[in-house]
C-alpha cells in the first residue's frame, strides 16, 4: 500500500488556560512553529462558535502547523463541562455528563472513560497554556465539530440527549431448532454489547440508553439449554439481560424490522457442532473458544478491481499486482479461521472494486467485532526497503469488544516475522488511514512484504509465503479472540 494513499485529516487542538509556565517537551512542535502560527492568525483570524453562537475569549484561536488551537474553558465550561487540572501529575481532565477525558501532558495517549486511546496530537504546555486536541476531546464527549473554510470558523455543538428507552417485557419462546429470548422496548433500541462468562455459563446483552419499566426480575426455564433469564438495571442508562445456560452455547443477536425488539437465539445443536471441530485444525491452529465463536471477523483484501494497489515490475513489465496477492492470502485466511470455528465476513472474494470509505462502512454495517485488512507494501524512493509492518489505531470504545488494536497488531507482527522470516519493521500507530479511523471496531492493516524489493518479491511469488502469511494472521486472531472471553 503506497504512502500516497494515506488520507490525512487536520485535527483541532485547544488551549487550556492553566498550569505552569513551562514549554512542553514535544519534538514535533517548536517555538518557531508557535510564533509563525500566532502571526498567521493575527492576519487571518479564526472565529469560534458554540451551538451557533459566536464566542469571544481573552485567548484568540491560533493555528500551529495547520492545527487550530482554541481555549478550552471558554468552550466546555460554557457547555456545562467540568474542567480540572492536576499540576503535580500534569494531567488535564474534562468531564461532561457520564463521559470524561484525561490527558497526560506531552503523552500521546489519553484515557476516555478510563480506557486508553491514542491521540494524533499530544497534549503539551505552551506559555502557561495546556494544549489538548479539541476534536478528540469533543467527540469523546459526544459533541459535534465543524470547520467553515470560507469564514475560517470553528463550530462546536453540544451533545444531543435522548430520553431513556423503556424496556417493556422479556420473554422466552421455543422454536423447532432454537430457543429465543425476546426483549421488547417502547421505541427503537439504539445499541447493545454482548458478554459471555464461564463457570457457570452465561450469555447476555447490555442495552444502551434503556430503563426497566417494571423493575428487576427473572424468568425460570426448564430445558436442555436455558435455566434462567435475569434482567436488571445494570447502570443508570443500561439494562442488562443475562441468560444462564446448561451448556456452552453462544447467543445469536438480531432485531425486529422496526428495531423495537431484540432477539437472542440459542441453537439447540450448537454445542455438538462446535465440539466436532476437535482441539486443533488441519493447519495446526487452536480451535476458537466457544464463547468467542460468534464474534465476527471482517477480512478486507486490500485494493481490487480497477485499483491494482502496488505493482511489481521487471524491465518495465508488470509481473504482479498487489490486489491479487492480497486476495489470495485473504481467502486462505478466511478458510483457516472458518476451520477453527471463527465467524468471518469477506469484503470481496473476487477481483472487484470497493471504494475506500465503503470498506469501513460495510464492516460497521454487519456489526463486525474485528477488522483485518490484508496488504503488501511498496515504495518508489528506496528499493532496499523490505520487511513486514502492521498498522493500528487505538480507538475509544475498544474495551466494549475486550479486544485492543495495538495488542492484536503486536501479535500479528510477532507471528508474521517468525513465520515469514522477514525484516521486522514493527507496529505503527496510524490514525490517518480511513479503514482504521472509520471502523467502529478494533482494526489493523497488515503489510506483509515489499513488491518493490527484489528479495521480498521472490518470497511473495511463492505459495509458501502466502500460506504462512495467512497462518500467522490466523494464529494471532484466534489468540486475541480467545483472550477476549477469558474470565
Amino acid at each position: 500500500m503506497r504512502r500516497k494513499l494515506r488520507l490525512m485529516f487536520l485535527p483541532l487542538v485547544v488551549i487550556l488556560m492553566m498550569g505552569t509556565a513551562v514549554y512542553g517537551e514535544n519534538p514535533n512542535i517548536s517555538q518557531k512553529d508557535i510564533d509563525e502560527g500566532i502571526a498567521i492568525c493575527k492576519e487571518f483570524p479564526v472565529a469560534l462558535q458554540i451551538d451557533g453562537k459566536s464566542v469571544n475569549s481573552d485567548v484568540p484561536p491560533v493555528i500551529i502547523k495547520e492545527r487550530t488551537l482554541i481555549p478550552l474553558r471558554a468552550v466546555f465550561e460554557s457547555m456545562g463541562a467540568r474542567v480540572t487540572w492536576n499540576d503535580q501529575e500534569r494531567i488535564a481532565e474534562v468531564s461532561m455528563g457520564s463521559s470524561s477525558v484525561q490527558l497526560d501532558i506531552d503523552g500521546e495517549a489519553a484515557f476516555v472513560n478510563g480506557n486508553q486511546a491514542a491521540m494524533d496530537v499530544p497534549a503539551l504546555i505552551i506559555n502557561d497554556r495546556t494544549m489538548i486536541p479539541l476534536r478528540f476531546v469533543a467527540e469523546s464527549l459526544n459533541c459535534g465539530i465543524g470547520w467553515d473554510d470560507l469564514t475560517r470558523t470553528v463550530s462546536i455543538q453540544s451533545p444531543v440527549t435522548h430520553a431513556l428507552n423503556n424496556i417493556n417485557s422479556v420473554e422466552i419462546q421455543e422454536k423447532s431448532d432454537f430457543y429465543r429470548v425476546i426483549i421488547e422496548a417502547d421505541k427503537e433500541i439504539e445499541g447493545y454489547n454482548t458478554f459471555v462468562y464461564d463457570n457457570p455459563q452465561r450469555f447476555g446483552v447490555d442495552l444502551s440508553n434503556t430503563v426497566l419499566g417494571d423493575g428487576d426480575g427473572q424468568l425460570k426455564e426448564d430445558n436442555d439449554l436455558l435455566t434462567t433469564v435475569r434482567y436488571a438495571q445494570f447502570a443508570p442508562e443500561t439494562v442488562r439481560v443475562t441468560v444462564e445456560l446448561n451448556e456452552k452455547v453462544v447467543g445469536i443477536v438480531s432485531f425486529s424490522a422496526d428495531r423495537t425488539k431484540i432477539y437472542i437465539d440459542f441453537e439447540k445443536n450448537q454445542q455438538q457442532n462446535h465440539s466436532d471441530l476437535g482441539d486443533v485444525t488441519v493447519d495446526g491452529l487452536k480451535v476458537v473458544d466457544w464463547r468467542a465463536a460468534k464474534k465476527l471477523v471482517f477480512i478486507d483484501p486490500g485494493h481490487g478491481g480497477g485499483d491494482t494497489g502496488s505493482q511489481a515490475k521487471q524491465n518495465g513489465v508488470e509481473i504482479l499486482n498487489e490486489k491479487d496477492v492480497n486476495l489470495d492470502i485473504a481467502l486462505r485466511l478466511n478458510r483457516m479461521l472458518k476451520a477453527a470455528g471463527v465467524s468471518t465476513c469477506m469484503l470481496r472474494e473476487t477481483d472487484t472494486t470497493v471504494t475506500l470509505y465503503d470498506r469501513p462502512a460495510m464492516a460497521n454495517g454487519v456489526n463486525a467485532d474485528l477488522y483485518v485488512s490484508v496488504h503488501n507494501n511498496s515504495t518508489d524512493k528506496n528499493p532496499s526497503a523490505k520487511g513486514t509492518e502492521t498498522y493500528y489505531f487505538s480507538k475509544a470504545g475498544e474495551s466494549d469488544y475486550n479486544i485492543y488494536s495495538k495488542e492484536l497488531a503486536e501479535l500479528v507482527q510477532k507471528y508474521m516475522v517468525e513465520s515469514l522470516r522477514t525484516v521486522d519493521r514493527r507496529v505503527k500507530s496510524e490514525p490517518a488511514y480511513a479503514v482504521l479511523n472509520k471502523t467502529q471496531m478494533p482494526a489493523i492493516i497488515i503489510e506483509g512484504a515489499f513488491l518493490s524489493n527484489t528479495e521480498d518479491l521472490k518470497l511473495m511469488l511463492t505459495d509458501e509465503f502466502r500460506e504462512n502469511y495467512a497462518l500467522a494472521a490466523a494464529r494471532a486472531i484466534i489468540e486475541i479472540l480467545n483472550k477476549s472471553v477469558e474470565s
